[in-house]
């Protein structure tokens, strides 16, 4: 056969167009394909080698690298389980009897293994069962993760550190916003009464008799930087929080923003008690604001509903509107202005689900679902017992 007629033979086959008159191979042929796939395997940078039961009977090169093996003939007849850990004997032979069992059966597992050197690497394992063989043949592909897997660790351990930072600079704005909202009620207020007390004893000692406009005004003008201040104290942190509790507070903040907004705001909130953690309780708090400041920005409704609920161990908050949604051209993860990754954050911090999106009557929604921690016995609070409510805020 002349080399012209073998090289279209070789070629057609790699193709499935060979001759119909071609019932048998040429000898050149199969050889030729036979050294072709060889060499592939041999040079694969993939570590690759074939086990008869529990034994290698073959391996090439990247395999013998990989385990450090002097050669790739050093490791014909060693035992696979000699070279991965124990760990994953079990799954290993899972995966080999799955393998022989079902025919086209790929299995992969993760598992540590050895150098003869001593230096342990992390490898994924695919495996398959060589049909020519009757199965008993397994081929088994080796991918060194170590780097990959270290990364991982590392970049979760540093998401962790960030966690840790991020909950001890909230709890440190939280204890600042306490200590600046006691000094302005306790302080500036005080302060604002006693002034308003000393000028009206002054009007009174002149012959004050009520009808003087401008100390009417000055009055007046006194009243509302009161008001001003119990707002901003309010704000900071709300002294109904500490006092009464979680749903106490959003109601009053329900109220007080359906009566600066005039939006409506409907509440379902059950009674959590005193046997929450300080954390969730500011946390839901603030992502309640959070979402009520978006809804007056954003969301031209004029209804908002807030449930608060026990689910299992956890709490549950919701807070939907009927305005115009978020926009459709925006994936959800894209939803991340300030306010939103603020929300994000605080729900990671307590290890909880956060789901923003479109509710299906119209409109956008919060959702948030978070552990529902135990008090600590030094921040447990006196709250009486408070029925569930479910009101409607004109």
């Amino acid at each position: 056969m002349t080399d012209r007629k073998v090289e279209h033979d070789r070629y057609a086959v790699a193709r499935g167009e060979a001759e119909d008159d071609l019932c048998v191979l040429p000898r050149e042929v199969i050889e030729e394909r036979l050294r072709w796939l060889q060499a592939v395997v041999a040079l694969s940078p993939m570590a690759i080698w074939v086990a008869e039961g529990d034994r290698i009977v073959y391996a090439n090169s990247a395999a013998a690298e990989l385990v450090g093996a002097a050669s790739a003939d050093e490791m014909v007849g060693s035992s696979i389980y000699a070279i991965v850990d124990d760990d994953a004997h079990d799954d290993l032979r899972r995966q080999l009897d799955l393998a022989q069992a079902r025919h086209g059966h790929l299995g992969t597992l993760l598992a540590h293994l050895v150098r003869r050197d001593g230096e342990a690497r992390e490898v994924e394992i695919g495996l398959g069962a060589l049909p020519d063989h009757g199965r008993t043949s397994v081929q088994m592909v080796l991918h060194d993760v170590t780097q990959r897997r270290r990364a991982i660790r590392d970049l979760e351990a540093s998401r962790r550190l960030i966690r840790r930072l991020s909950a001890n600079a909230a709890e440190a704005r939280e204890e600042e916003r306490r200590r600046i909202a006691r000094e302005l009620h306790d302080e500036l207020g005080q302060s604002l009464t006693a002034m308003k007390m000393d000028l009206m004893d002054c009007a009174a000692g002149m012959g004050w008799d009520g009808e003087n406009p401008k100390l009417n005004n000055l009055l007046v003008r006194i009243d509302e930087i009161m008001a001003s201040v119990r707002r901003l104290a309010s704000d900071l942190r709300p002294q109904i929080l500490d006092d009464l509790g979680l749903s106490d507070a959003i109601e009053a903040l329900a109220h007080d923003f359906s009566k600066r907004q005039g939006i409506e705001v409907r509440l379902r909130l059950d009674d959590l008690g005193d046997s929450m953690d300080e954390r969730v309780m500011i946390a839901l708090y603030r992502m309640v604001q959070e979402a009520l400041t978006n809804v007056a920005r954003h969301a031209r409704a004029h209804l908002v509903s807030i449930e608060l609920h026990r689910q299992g161990g956890h709490v549950v908050l919701k807070v939907q509107d009927n305005g115009v949604g978020l926009p459709d051209l925006l994936p959800d993860s894209d939803h991340n202005h300030y306010g939103v990754l603020g929300m994000r954050e605080r729900t990671d911090m307590l290890g909880g689900d956060f789901e923003i999106g479109n509710a299906l009557g119209g409109g956008a929604f919060i959702r948030v679902r978070v552990p529902a921690l135990p008090a600590e016995p030094a921040s447990r609070r006196d709250a009486g017992s408070h029925a569930a409510k479910s009101t409607g805020v004109a």
